[in-house]
């Protein structure tokens, strides 16, 4: 595959991946809803109560979906910062599912997890990209 194919492949893989964490903090933050999500924490709805917890998940949220967009971008621009920022934002989207398993339907945490995974393993321990900065 041509390198710039590859770069825009990876680059819409990463946007849109960004994209979908929107269904974890629109619905904390009342937003909008979704049938069959929840931004309970097993953690954190115990000590802050249902509305912390939600505070919480709106911001935490935030963070992958912001994040996944400028790696995204970065990656588009030739920017060497894009693979830290998209390894990092995969280590947050992982801790989000796991603080809030319940904040996507099934099918898109399992997604969600794939996609993080193959972002942490690909280009944080398999270099992935590091000549894609050009």
């Amino acid at each position: 595959m041509d390198s710039g194919v590859a770069r825009l492949v990876v680059a819409a893989v990463l946007g849109a991946h960004g994209l979908g964490h929107v269904l974890g903090w629109l619905p904390a933050w009342g937003v909008a809803q979704f049938e069959g999500v929840s931004s309970r924490s097993w953690v954190l709805s115990p000590a802050l109560g249902v509305d912390g917890a939600r505070l919480v998940a709106g911001a935490a949220f935030l963070v992958p979906t912001a994040g996944f967009l400028m790696a995204a971008a970065g990656l588009l621009l030739g920017e060497p910062w894009w693979r830290q920022v998209a390894v990092g934002s995969a280590v947050a989207s992982l801790l989000c599912t796991a603080v809030f398993p319940g904040a996507f339907p099934a099918g898109s945490t399992i997604g969600s997890v794939a996609v993080n995974v193959i972002v942490i393993v690909g280009i944080g321990l398999a270099g992935w990209g590091q000549n894609a900065t050009a």
